[in-house]
């Protein structure tokens, strides 16, 4: 077993699983070339048959991509069958658990950054921690703006239903759940401070952060620009449709 017969493997598994996901949709090979085609890149019949026979021996990332599209799978599935293999050569002579190789070509969290976290020395965790990688932070990123708007919509709740309460009756109960309230917008605050700090760690890397909700504009510094009016998006729309005007003749 060598090195060099290590992309032929690869490719062997990838084209057991573009065949496989291809029946299950119940696509023909010229099907299938027809739904590239209509995504930007075509990609002949004999092209993919003899892929799949293993007669082309490579397939480009890009071709990889689009075929993962047009199959309508994560184009990790194509290459780590998770379910259909317990173990795959993730590098050459490296077999390891499938579903562990998928959340390392993912970048699934710290310890899924190298394909033997195991074996992993802290030097090659360290490297991997600290590489300039967006998914990471992007994802923590996401994750707290959900628990902020979690926060904020359980802070509204408790407000609503202590309104509806009788103030002479339901005092206690009232005092109760305004009490609640005040609590969770308290943590709805701290988290969009911790929300602010990973948007500062994302620029200190030099990388743009995502977008936040207008409707969550009150908890931070800085500028969130609302949506625009749906009389903006038609005159969005009427402008890209517009024809050029003829050029002046000289």
């Amino acid at each position: 077993m060598t090195q060099e017969e290590w992309p032929a493997r690869l490719a062997r598994t990838m084209a057991t699983e573009v065949r496989r996901f291809r029946q299950v949709r119940g696509m023909s090979a010229q099907q299938l070339a027809d739904r590239c085609a209509e995504l930007g890149m075509p990609i002949a019949r004999s092209v993919l048959a003899n892929f799949e026979s293993g007669r082309r021996p490579t397939l480009s990332v890009a071709e990889l991509l689009v075929i993962a599209q047009a199959l309508r799978v994560p184009p990790a599935s194509l290459v780590f069958p998770v379910g259909y293999q317990e173990r795959v050569e993730a590098l050459p002579g490296r077999k390891i658990d499938t579903f562990q190789a998928t959340q390392w070509f993912a970048g699934e969290g710290p310890e899924h950054t190298h394909p033997e976290a195991w074996r992993a020395t802290e030097e090659e965790r360290e490297l991997f921690r600290n590489a300039p990688v967006g998914a990471d932070l992007v994802r923590e990123h996401e994750r707290l703006v959900r628990a902020l708007v979690s926060h904020q919509l359980r802070a509204d709740e408790k407000i609503k239903r202590a309104a509806q309460l009788d103030h002479d009756f339901d005092s206690e109960l009232r005092g109760a759940l305004l009490q609640v309230a005040d609590a969770m917008t308290d943590t709805t605050y701290r988290t969009a401070e911790e929300v602010e700090e990973i948007r500062a760690a994302i620029r200190a890397m030099g990388m743009e952060p995502p977008g936040l909700p207008y409707y969550l504009a009150p908890y931070f510094k800085e500028k969130i620009e609302p949506p625009p009016t749906a009389e903006e998006l038609l005159a969005m729309a009427d402008a890209s449709t517009d024809p050029e005007p003829p050029k002046e003749a000289d």
